[in-house]
């Protein structure tokens, strides 16, 4: 916000100046006087930048910001007055204005960065790639890595969760060392503490042909990007989540139309379907 007001306060002042241009007089000290400032926020605003981009601090690297902002605005003044000596020209309004309205774009910037660092913002999708790959190399059990959720709680403090899917018939031991240990393997190469949880798949043997018909139907709707979580209990109550593309306005229309057409090739089952966002993809 300072970063803005300097940069409207300099607009302003920039166009009156424009409007009543006055009689300019630099000595030599005042000339030197600029110079040495511009190298002092020059150097200064550098500095704080890249120590705020290194601990991830919007505060810094906005006051890195404001002290480059200072050293731009002390060097335009520093040639228009060299030019003023010179050539006799006045061209500290104009170019006043230009660097003013620089300003306002920075700021405008920096307000961006924060507001999404405050409130969250998607993960890169590249990030998302390596770590469901790494954790599919990890262990063949893994028939699939879903709903990743990273959050960003300050300076190399990540944490998130995501679902794999596994076989239906695994121990609660063998769960438990699967999951500790990617645990473990991602944090060690990622620094993210990711929290996993479980979806047990059944979709083969007796329940293979739910699987399969629900897939065919799947295929006749390009907003559906995927289905996971796939699972049918004893009580005959079927199981799963749908990605639809965000542009899809009415998703529970959708939805109920897929369960419509699963019901029609086996209506004994009650079916419990949830709506899945690709936050990460």
């Amino acid at each position: 916000m300072i970063i803005l007001a300097a940069g409207s306060s300099a607009v302003k002042e920039s166009i009156e100046k424009i409007i009543n241009p006055g009689k300019t007089n630099y000595s030599t000290i005042s000339l030197v006087i600029i110079s040495i400032a511009v190298l002092v926020k020059y150097f200064l605003g550098k500095h704080v930048k890249k120590v705020g981009n290194k601990i991830n601090s919007q505060s810094l690297i906005a006051s890195g910001h404001d002290a480059l902002m200072d050293a731009v605005i002390s060097f335009s003044t520093l040639i228009t007055a060299i030019i003023s000596l010179i050539w006799h020209l006045a061209l500290e309004g104009y170019l006043g204005v230009i660097i003013g309205l620089f300003i306002i774009k920075s700021a405008i910037d920096i307000i961006k960065e924060s507001v999404n660092s405050i409130l969250g913002e998607r993960v890169d999708s590249s990030l998302s790639a390596d770590l469901k790959n790494k954790i599919l190399e990890f262990d063949e059990e893994i028939q699939g890595v879903y709903d990743l959720n990273l959050h960003n709680y300050g300076p190399s403090n990540m944490i998130g969760s995501a679902h794999i899917q596994v076989r239906n018939d695994m121990t609660a031991e063998e769960i438990h060392i699967l999951t500790r240990s990617i645990e473990y393997l991602i944090y060690n190469e990622f620094g993210i503490a990711l929290t996993i949880g479980i979806y047990a798949a059944n979709d083969k043997g007796e329940f293979k042909g739910i699987k399969t018909a629900l897939d065919n139907i799947l295929k006749e709707y390009s907003q559906v990007l995927q289905s996971h979580g796939f699972y049918v209990d004893k009580e005959k109550n079927v199981y799963f989540d749908l990605i639809i593309d965000f542009e899809e306005k009415n998703k529970d229309k959708l939805k109920n139309e897929i369960i419509e057409k699963i019901k029609e090739k086996y209506p004994k089952y009650n079916y419990n379907v949830i709506i899945d966002s690709d936050i990460t993809d």
